[in-house]
């Protein structure tokens, strides 16, 4: 294999038979020579992608970059763009047996670089591309897909197909890449009817077989690398789609259709802080200075921040913004009546969110400050259970 840039001297990466690689360092070795580089075989060509068969649902696949997009370079060790939605269908076979797929490139970025504008984008080219579809794939990065997921089923509520977001946490030329099976467990999904609403779909351990399919609102990515890294909190997931079927509640429903028509808007004036002992109180200051309208404080507990930040937020609300109230803690409702800093920092005029994520929160008070002119209206939106954000 190449050698990685900034590898060590003396180590000489092999490729197996089974795709994986081996590094052997050389100078542990008796002895070593080199006899020689197989000669470089033409690529096959890639296969002729199936007709699907007549009947079948049909899906609208929208690429918007990831590792599930990517390809490893094994000179630099990066994973870099490769594929876009057409070549993403085509490098899953499966998809042909189970939808017709329709592919389109919303756009192209590995999903730190989403930005809110990039939110409207997605809600946008999903809700003009739905019609006629039986629902709607996303393939996405990731590092960020519960923020975007999250803002799809604000702005899209009420869209009448459901969207699910899928992603890979190893590339899909590696030999453990999870793409092909999350992808087809969301067409599957999708296939089964189960009603509209947002949902991510990601494998549920380290091994095949299992997709778990988490409400938008209620996931978090909880770890960097692992296969099975998205897990839905406080609860089940929505739905599980195995080699058997699909596993999931009775009613088989996760949004309401009809309720509302998608409202689709950002407004990025909003921050997320997260209170820890010895924090610098004028960062509340700086961000209501620089026009921030929504603060929202992941605090300790049932909902607490030190004393030395109840002048800041004050002052806060007095010049207008909305301040609020998410737990660090990884399950549980925020309460802040029980202690008296609690009520303390209510009296000041913090809104505890009771147990919506403080990511999802974020989220919401961009969606929310783009469909609200006042801190009223904000706060009564913020309140409003929009998407399953809160426990009934």
């Amino acid at each position: 294999m190449p050698r990685y840039e900034g590898g060590e001297d003396g180590i000489v990466v092999l490729k197996l038979a089974s795709g994986y690689n081996v590094a052997v360092r050389v100078g542990r070795l008796a002895g070593s020579r080199v006899a020689g580089a197989p000669a470089r075989a033409a690529a096959p060509a890639a296969p002729a992608r199936p007709a699907p068969a007549q009947g079948l649902p049909s899906i609208l696949l929208l690429s918007t970059g990831g590792t599930i997009a990517s390809r490893i370079d094994y000179v630099t060790g990066a994973v870099t763009p490769a594929l876009d939605a057409a070549g993403l269908a085509e490098s899953v076979p499966e998809l042909a047996g189970i939808a017709r797929i329709e592919p389109r490139v919303a756009m192209s970025e590995h999903s730190e670089n989403i930005e809110p504008s990039h939110w409207e984008l997605i809600a946008t080219a999903v809700r003009d591309g739905s019609a006629g579809h039986g629902g709607v794939i996303v393939a996405h990065g990731t590092d960020t897909m519960q923020h975007t997921a999250s803002y799809l089923a604000f702005a899209l509520a009420g869209l009448p197909v459901p969207v699910v977001l899928v992603g890979a946490q190893r590339s899909s030329d590696r030999p453990s890449s999870d793409a092909a099976e999350n992808l087809a467990a969301a067409a599957r999904l999708i296939a089964s009817s189960p009603g509209p609403g947002v949902l991510v779909a990601m494998h549920e351990g380290s091994s095949d077989g299992r997709v778990s399919c988490h409400r938008a609102t209620r996931v978090r990515k909880r770890h960097t690398s692992a296969r099975g890294a998205f897990e839905t909190v406080g609860g089940p997931p929505a739905f599980t789609v195995t080699r058997g079927g699909i596993e999931g509640p009775s009613g088989r429903r996760v949004g309401t259709p009809g309720t509302r028509e998608p409202r689709i808007g950002v407004d990025a004036r909003a921050a997320l802080l997260k209170y820890h002992p010895g924090m610098d109180a004028s960062a509340i200051d700086g961000l209501v200075e620089r026009g921030c309208r929504a603060l929202v404080l992941e605090g300790t507990g049932l909902g607490h921040v030190g004393r030395a930040l109840y002048a800041p937020i004050s002052r806060a609300v007095e010049a207008g913004a909305l301040v609020m109230m998410c737990s660090q803690c990884g399950d549980g409702e925020v309460n802040m009546n029980v202690y008296e800093s609690g009520r303390e920092l209510q009296k000041l005029g913090v809104v505890p969110l009771r147990d919506m994520l403080s990511e999802t929160a974020l989220v919401k008070a961009m969606w929310a400050l783009s469909q609200e002119a006042t801190r009223e209206g904000l706060e009564r939106l913020m309140l409003e259970n929009v998407a399953s954000e809160m426990s009934p």
